[in-house]
């Protein structure tokens, strides 16, 4: 999780952390959005030293996607709050309007 691949990689992670890790923590607090990024992070090291063992693994790619599958699941979870009008009663044209479910 501290070592990257070069400048770029470690931009594109940190701005990727930015994004989906400011939504999660703000849905969730902040020790569930650690939680949901160290475990996963730590578990897709594991299997990477396992799987492919001749190989450097660098980068906290694993924290991301497990980032990336917790708003998956939330979505997945929330999906008949996402344009429920009992959620969205106060713009009645609005079809497809941002939603932030708490």
């Amino acid at each position: 999780m501290v070592l990257h691949a070069g400048l770029i990689h470690y931009f594109l992670n940190m701005t990727a952390l930015w994004f989906i890790g400011k939504a999660v923590e703000q849905c969730h607090g902040f020790a569930a959005a650690a939680i949901i990024f160290i475990i996963p992070a730590v578990g897709g090291t594991i299997m990477s030293a396992i799987f492919l063992p001749e190989y450097i693994s660098v980068g906290a790619s694993g924290g991301i996607f497990g980032l990336i599958g917790a708003c998956i699941a939330d979505i997945c979870i929330n999906w008949s709050l996402l344009f429920s009008k009992h959620v969205n009663s106060s713009d009645e044209g609005t079809r497809f309007r941002h939603l932030k479910v708490r």
